[in-house]
């Protein structure tokens, strides 16, 4: 056979293959000969009719199955023999044979990219680290909300909760139903602006859809129909109303701390760590992002493409699979700039894993896990001498020897880069 190769992009192979003449016919006739023990011909027994008469008689069914096969043979064995590594099932993009002449197959693969990265030392890399007063800040507001407690109200406000019994027509019959609405516009379907100002014992004419009576009474035997607005008659049988402490030294009190500022030192104090390997984890991705913008390069569109199709397979919606694709494109996009750089990187800065990376990456591993060492070690245990973790192990310390290498300039929200979304986006819908 020849085989020759032409390079259609950074991901794409085009494979031209020749088959000899006689090689291939030498394979149609063995195909033929095992298709025709399971053909049944007219006046012969199963498997015993010519084959010459049997290739007349299915010549184009048979010729086409054999070919389906015999390319799949083919590439196999170019691919042994050529060290040639894909991504998805071949395409063939053009096949031409008839009996007694040489067979042309042209086939096209994606592969991964193979990067000559232009620097990997003294990089300016922009990042946004993770704040530890912005963290804290997050952590006393989940605190407060922890600590909120219902009380009773005389008069609903937007957002409170409204106990009411609502009465409704339904065919022939009437119904009265307790249920849970709240005041304003803010929860969908359960909201019902008339109630911001009522009183207990106040009533309210209001239509509300059948879905919305069934979610609030959480009843469903009358079946309502769903998207129908039913005339209500709703009275006020309570109000109650959510109500958070304030963030000052009493709470900081109730929270057994002298002061709010003693809390508040006490919370950094804690999550300084475990901030600071956030903050690592941060730098490395900051890393490959800032990689892939200086190198940027083609990703397999076909491939992504496909996975995403299949990820999304099971949505029956057009709508909401085609919104689904496009995220999972995304979403895979980004996974292979990840791959393919770290992939790259670890051909251009090899590097041999010892126990003390090994611990070390475990320690880094524990802290982001709020775990001890040792804990993080019995619940990874089938894991920690596979390949895959000592990949990740050497993944990070390449990472890590980058960046210590390079200088980080913190960026502002609207001028920070990321893996730059549309453009592996656009790459798949050339």
């Amino acid at each position: 056979m020849q085989v020759e190769f032409n390079q259609v992009n950074a991901v794409t192979k085009e494979i031209n293959i020749s088959v000899p003449a006689d090689q291939a016919g030498k394979a149609f006739e063995k195909y033929l000969r095992k298709a025709s023990r399971d053909i049944a011909v007219p006046g012969f027994r199963k498997g015993k009719a010519p084959l010459a008469m049997v290739e007349r008689m299915h010549a184009d069914t048979i010729k086409d199955y054999f070919l389906k096969d015999y390319v799949d043979e083919v590439f196999d064995e170019v691919a042994q023999e050529n060290d040639i590594h894909f991504l998805l099932f071949p395409e063939v993009k053009d096949l031409s044979w008839e009996k007694g002449e040489e067979m042309k197959i042209k086939i096209e693969v994606e592969h991964e990219p193979t990067l000559e990265f232009k620097q990997l030392e003294g990089l300016s890399i922009p990042h946004k680290p993770q704040l530890l007063d912005e963290e804290i800040t997050k952590y006393l507001q989940d605190l407060i909300q922890e600590n909120g407690h219902i009380i009773d109200v005389e008069t609903a406000i937007a957002d409170d909760q409204v106990l009411v019994d609502i009465t409704f027509k339904h065919g022939s019959e009437s119904y009265t139903k307790t249920g849970t609405l709240f005041a304003g516009t803010g929860m969908h379907n359960r909201s019902l602006e008339e109630l911001v100002g009522c009183k207990t014992g106040d009533v309210v004419e209001a239509k509300l859809a059948g879905k919305t009576i069934m979610l609030v009474t959480m009843d469903a035997s009358t079946y309502l129909e769903k998207e129908f607005l039913y005339p209500c008659s709703i009275m006020v049988s309570s109000v109650s109303r959510m109500e958070y402490p304030a963030l000052d030294d009493e709470f900081a009190k109730d929270m057994e701390f002298d002061s709010l500022e003693q809390m508040k030192a006490k919370i950094a104090e804690d999550m300084s760590l475990k901030n600071e390997h956030v903050n690592i984890n941060i730098d490395n991705y900051s890393v490959i992002t800032k990689l892939y913008v200086d190198n940027n390069f083609d990703l397999p569109h076909k491939t992504i493409e496909y996975l995403a199709e299949q990820e999304a397979g099971k949505i029956d919606n057009p709508e909401y699979k085609k919104f689904y694709v496009y995220q999972y494109r995304m979403q895979i996009a980004q996974e292979m700039v990840s791959m393919y750089i770290m992939n790259n990187l670890r051909k251009a800065i090899p590097m041999e894993v010892t126990d003390e990376m090994v611990e070390e990456y475990i320690i880094h591993e524990a802290i982001l896990e709020d775990k001890s060492a040792e804990a993080y070690k019995e619940a990874y245990k089938d894991d920690l001498n596979s390949d895959n973790y000592k990949s990740a192990v050497q993944n990070y310390f390449i990472l890590r020897q980058i960046a210590t290498s390079s200088d980080f300039v913190i960026v502002e929200p609207e001028s920070e880069e990321e893996i730059p979304e549309t453009e592996a986006l656009e790459t798949t819908e050339e």
